[in-house]
């Protein structure tokens, strides 16, 4: 998994661009590894209700919204979730 290189770092951020179940997958592979206390997660993508329940929006189908979503991730608060 691609998400070993980001062992070494203290905190990162991943912008999961699919639905539950892309965000699941992500956050499978972050536990495996023990990245659960650096990692930060956004969901995004279409018929995604994660996203929606954390204030997101339920879909992303236009990439000309990117760089402002790429704003207010920086600017976002941490949520915990129990899965």
């Amino acid at each position: 998994c691609s998400l070993r290189l980001f062992q070494k770092f203290d905190n990162f951020r991943i912008l999961v661009c699919g639905g539950d179940g892309s965000v699941g997958w992500v956050l499978s592979e972050i536990d495996k590894l023990s990245l659960h206390k650096q990692a930060r997660v956004l969901p995004l993508g279409t018929g995604n209700d994660l996203a929606r329940v954390l204030g997101w929006g339920g879909s992303c189908d236009d990439d000309t919204q990117l760089p402002q979503i790429l704003e207010k991730l920086e600017r976002a608060s941490t949520k915990m979730l129990d899965r």
